[in-house]
């Protein structure tokens, strides 16, 4: 597996300051919360009856007369991934259907013969708490298809840090798999696992949801599979009481200071400091031992960088424990750049498993375009376009049945009425 490194040019900046909150964490990682949908439903059990999930409608958009719907079910039969959709078993999954007055249940299979099925319905889980637990993973199984631009027939997963009062654009991720066959609106898709490392925001938070929204727009054209969902996890590592409550960067003369602030500290054995520039991965300069375990109180800490550069610089805090568990922070910047150039870049690429995961720095929130390349440059995969949060942004994408290779990840913002064009690409290598 390759990690990478590119950068584009940045906006003028000779001094941040950002302040982030983080915790220490023990290798045990567990289970927070799951569900499998086996209600032992074989046909037309609606989602709101099982584990309190509710449905929401007119989500988006408004939806017709004789919208589908959102049930739990082994009419569409959970798969092991990468099989392909099956009748009734006794696995169920919770999946989009037609309204009961166009067939009803009949699995992953929705109805659209024009606006009368137009469909804008989120399905939402119960309250999820998250309290003491850090560096969280979603996974999930599922199948759907969808528009490349998540435009119009398609299945998108959404997550809220305030108990579905607000559903960010930012925590909404469009899903899609590859066909059992040809994506005609008759073949199902190939069920295919999902995992998403969760923001920050998710970590130590009583109020998650998690949503599922299906949307489709009741032109009369049904060509693309329906979507269904089986076995979620929602996993962590248990915190440890040790918490580092600011970190900061400050470029000064002739050096950059970093500077943390930590209380509660149990079981720490040092900090690290990790650096990048704009031609490498990150690498430790500096390592500072732990000075106040297992007392009560603030502690501060600092290290110097000596070494100056005219590119963005990147930093991040590694705290170890005694057991050789470590969390990382967020990644800070430090960048001294002509005034008006681009303010995006694309930090690392890492592919493996399935799955590709790109690491973005932006300076404000903006729309990309994701298109995978091979190194001839054939177009793989037109990924549609992602919504990028002001700040560091992890993206997951699920690239299922390419072979091991190198490839080019591309990354393209549109020009806007306040900003230019911008492009990035990346070379990885993927491996299953």
């Amino acid at each position: 597996m390759t990690n990478l490194f590119f950068t584009t040019r940045f906006k003028t900046s000779t001094v941040l300051i950002i302040t982030l909150f983080l915790s220490l964490y023990t290798k045990a990682q567990v289970t927070i919360w799951s569900d499998n949908f086996n209600n032992g439903c074989t046909a037309n059990c609606l989602a709101n009856t099982w584990n309190s999930w509710t449905i929401q409608n007119n989500i988006g958009g408004t939806s017709g007369g004789s919208a589908n719907n959102w049930y739990i079910s082994c009419a569409e039969e959970g798969i092991v991934p990468p099989g392909c959709g099956s009748s009734c078993v006794g696995d169920a999954s919770m999946h989009i259907g037609a309204d009961p007055g166009s067939g009803g249940d009949m699995g992953a299979t929705y109805n659209e013969t024009g606006a009368t099925n137009a469909t804008f319905r989120r399905v939402v889980s119960p309250l999820i708490s998250t309290v003491n637990r850090q560096t969280l993973t979603l996974k999930f199984d599922f199948i759907a298809y969808g528009s490349a631009s998540c435009s119009e027939d398609r299945a998108q997963l959404h997550l809220s840090t305030d108990g579905g009062s607000t559903w960010p654009v930012g925590y909404q991720y469009c899903l899609t798999s590859v066909c059992c066959g040809a994506c005609n609106g008759y073949s199902q898709g190939q069920w295919t696992t999902y995992t998403l490392n969760l923001p920050a925001a998710f970590e130590g938070n009583p109020n998650l949801r998690i949503g599922f929204h299906w949307r489709n727009n009741g032109n009369g054209s049904g060509t693309d599979p329906s979507v269904a969902i089986d076995d979620i996890v929602l996993s962590g590592l248990v915190a440890l009481s040790a918490n580092v409550t600011k970190f900061n960067a400050v470029k000064e003369t002739a050096k950059v200071k970093l500077s943390w602030t930590t209380n509660a500290e149990n079981q720490v054995k040092n900090y690290e400091i990790e650096r990048s520039t704009s031609t490498a991965g990150f690498a430790k300069i500096a390592t500072v031992a732990a000075k106040g375990n297992q007392q009560a109180g603030n502690f501060s800490y600092t290290a110097n960088d000596p070494q100056l550069f005219s590119t963005p610089v990147f930093y991040r805090l590694k705290t170890v424990d005694n057991t050789g568990g470590f969390k990382y922070s967020n990644i800070i910047r430090v960048g001294n750049n002509t005034a008006g150039a681009d303010d995006i870049a694309l930090i690392a690429i890492n592919g493996a498993q399935g799955i590709v995961k790109a690491s973005l720095w932006s300076e404000q929130s903006c729309d990309a375009n994701i298109i995978l390349y091979d190194m001839e440059g054939k177009l793989i995969r037109d990924l549609g376009r992602r919504p990028i949060m002001k700040g560091e942004n992890q993206l997951s994408l699920n690239v299922p049945r390419i072979p091991v290779a190198n490839y080019m990840l591309k990354i393209e913002v549109p020009k806007s009425a306040n900003k230019k064009a911008v492009s990035l690409s990346g070379k990885f290598y993927y491996s299953k």
